[in-house]
């Protein structure tokens, strides 16, 4: 998919830009805080998978598994990296540094995701048309406010989408991370 808002295109070098500032000043020091954000990280990674095994993008409404919940699973997933990542570098008192990290997260992900949200869906009811403007009368964008809808029709799960929209590369990724904060919490490095 093409997004037709031209600063959209900025959202990937600056999620780069903070995963490299969260890189740089990432030094877990609790091991509750840790913990928890590690789980809520995997979570949203989970998440992120579970989604991408109903995702064929363009061509269908993806309507089982997360879809029967909100609109916007992938999206919601990477809430849930984030704040956990975030989550693992609380501490008494907050560093101005993490703070500030925490502030821009949020801050950058409500404006930007918003924007790309509201991009795809304009691209989707010109591709997908009537069932996908159905779908989204029903289902909300982004919380899973109503809980699971019903009556949205059959659809499975699927390994083989779920590869080609290489999702594993999210759990391997966010591993990598959380064994490299584990590492500077167990060793102070």
């Amino acid at each position: 998919m093409t997004y037709s808002s031209s600063w959209l295109r900025f959202r990937v070098p600056l999620g780069f830009l903070m995963a490299a500032w969260f890189l740089v000043i990432a030094r877990p020091v609790q091991s509750a805080p840790f913990v928890l954000g590690a789980v809520l990280a995997l979570l949203g990674c989970l998440l992120r998978s579970w989604a991408a095994g109903y995702l064929l993008k363009g061509k269908r409404v993806a309507i089982g598994g997360p879809y029967a919940y909100v609109r916007n699973p992938l999206y919601l997933g990477s809430l849930l990296i984030g704040v956990g990542l975030c989550l693992t570098l609380w501490q008494q008192p907050l560093p101005w540094q993490v703070a500030v990290l925490w502030a821009l997260f949020l801050f950058g992900f409500a404006i930007l995701y918003w924007a790309k949200s509201r991009a795809e869906e304009k691209e989707l009811v010109a591709s997908l048309g009537r069932d996908y403007e159905m779908y989204a009368a029903k289902v909300p964008a982004f919380l899973p406010v109503r809980g699971r809808v019903a009556d949205l029709g059959p659809q499975r799960f699927s390994g083989e989408l779920y590869h080609r929209n290489r999702e594993y590369q999210c759990i391997v990724g966010t591993l990598a991370v959380l064994g490299m904060l584990y590492g500077r919490y167990y060793f102070g490095v």
